[in-house]
């Protein structure tokens, strides 16, 4: 059943869609808006944030970068029809990319599974242990967060953490994508194997960036799914 959702939709440059109050040049500066956009999320809360890029000056990437930075919220893309953008997008840390023209009713649905997702993230932190430890890193599934060796701190989106728990929770064992989509979304599951590997490849990435120990932690295993290749342990 669909629930309420709170949403904030900005576009490119932050500007809130009839919410921006331009300044006595007509324009408003860049920095007013980011600031304005910034403290709109902290004080709403929103669910989603909804970023309109279909007519985009720069790749997005940028600013969806920012928005990860400073919140954890998920983020759906409005785009046009570029796939690799549409991925760029996804590694940078966009929940999902909907092109441009957009049916309501699919991007409810998509809305809908976005929040679906993130309520089973937090309805299971409470189960969570407190951190994990493994190659030389710990992952604070709580906070969504993996601290390297050298204490660089990598963020991860919902998904990313859902996937990186299920992954430490069962190393060495073969996880099919099937299974993967289960932690990931439950009976919700997404149409293609693609969108599973599209998720595995950006954690991969942000564990690579941790250094030499955390390169090559998950393993594909040739059509039949992948495997996280590390011993973990268990802080309460």
């Amino acid at each position: 059943m669909p629930v309420a959702t709170t949403i904030v939709i900005a576009r490119d440059d932050f500007s809130i869609p009839g919410g921006d109050i331009p300044e006595s040049n007509g324009a408003t500066a860049p920095d007013v808006l980011e600031h304005r956009f910034f403290s709109l999320l902290r004080e709403s809360k929103p669910d989603v944030v909804v970023l309109d890029l279909r007519q985009a000056n720069g790749d997005g990437v940028g600013m969806i970068l920012k928005v990860r930075r400073q919140s954890s919220v998920p983020i759906l893309v409005v785009c046009g029809q570029d796939k690799d953008r549409a991925q760029d997008y996804r590694f940078a840390g966009a929940a999902e990319c909907i092109a441009s023209p957009v049916d309501v009713v699919a991007f409810n649905e998509v809305l809908q599974q976005i929040v679906r997702v993130n309520a089973q993230a937090g309805a299971s932190a409470t189960r969570e242990p407190t951190c994990f430890r493994f190659a030389e890193v710990t992952f604070r599934p709580h906070h969504n967060l993996v601290v390297g060796a050298d204490s660089r701190t990598v963020h991860l989106t919902t998904a990313e953490g859902l996937l990186l728990a299920h992954f430490v929770a069962n190393p060495w064992e073969i996880q099919t994508r099937a299974a993967l989509a289960g932690a990931l979304y439950g009976k919700h599951r997404p149409a293609t194997d693609r969108a599973i590997d599209v998720v595995v490849n950006r954690l991969r990435t942000k564990l690579r960036s941790l250094g030499e120990a955390t390169e090559h932690l998950i393993k594909t295993e040739f059509r039949r799914g992948y495997r996280f290749v590390c011993d973990t342990s268990v802080n309460r």
